[in-house]
């Protein structure tokens, strides 16, 4: 392997390449707060339960990535 640095459209693909990956796990992780927290609230069966749901991780982060939009 030869001791040289990358060309610049090696370096330009290595930034978007990191950039998707980087877009893809945010939105993988932002869709599964969703889900989590919808599920959640669909076995709540009363308010208290509802309630402590809400406050819950996954339904704070989802209701903050729905805030960014």
């Amino acid at each position: 392997m030869p001791d040289a640095f990358p060309s610049r459209r090696q370096l330009i693909l290595g930034v978007v390449a990191t950039t998707l990956l980087v877009m893809t796990g945010s939105i993988a992780v932002e869709w599964r707060a969703v889900e989590e927290c919808r599920s959640a609230m669909s076995h709540a069966t009363t308010s208290y339960k509802i309630e402590k749901v809400l406050r819950s991780e996954p339904c704070l982060e989802a209701r903050r990535d729905g805030l960014r939009r």
